[in-house]
């Protein structure tokens, strides 16, 4: 009999052994669930405190524009700027006498014909005054040349809105190297000129 008995022994250290470690693995993953939550709540609790912290920042710089924005407008109410219906036409009249040299420019370095370069130009009283020289074959008659550049300028809208009136100077002819060159000379007006 006392052999059947050691068959049934149960072994039962090794049973609170298996129940201690499953103890010890609860407790374990209970205090890893807990330090994981904490430090959740602690970055939680940071990130909540940098965006207020931002936010009031930001807030702060907009109450200091609010308030830039408020004595602008205080000073602007007390000096009751006015704008006269004269200061108005005299600006009107100023931005009407300006020219817009650029695209005048650019109209006569367009229509210059090859070989032909513009060296000098000045205005005053009214005159457009351009100098200038080109190369040009020797059977070719540079005076043909030089009034279809002119004819062109005549024709040209964005020469004629300001100069409606152009007219030849001069033009001479000159051997230079065994070339043939032109040097020309001509003025265009804003208004009618003397000679017409």
């Amino acid at each position: 009999m006392s052999q059947s008995q050691g068959m049934y022994r149960i072994n039962l250290i090794r049973e609170l052994r298996d129940r201690e470690k499953k103890s010890e693995k609860q407790k374990s993953l209970a205090v890893t669930i807990g330090v994981a939550c904490f430090i959740f709540f602690l970055i939680s609790l940071l990130y909540s405190g940098f965006t207020m912290w931002r936010m009031e920042n930001v807030i702060g710089s907009e109450q200091l524009k609010l308030t830039r924005l408020k004595q602008e407008y205080n000073k602007y109410k007390v000096t009751q700027l006015i704008v006269d219906k004269s200061d108005i036409e005299l600006l009107n009249e100023l931005q009407g006498r300006g020219m817009l040299w650029t695209r005048k420019l650019a109209t006569m370095a367009k229509h210059l014909p090859d070989n032909y370069w513009i060296t000098r130009f000045s205005y005053a009283n009214n005159e457009l005054r351009v100098t200038g020289y080109g190369y040009i074959p020797p059977n070719q008659d540079q005076l043909l040349v030089i009034d279809s550049y002119l004819n062109s300028l005549r024709i040209d809208t964005s020469f004629t809105d300001q100069f409606p009136h152009v007219q030849l100077n001069s033009a001479q002819r000159t051997e230079e190297n065994g070339n043939s060159r032109v040097a020309f000379d001509f003025s265009a007006f804003t208004t009618k000129w003397k000679g017409q």
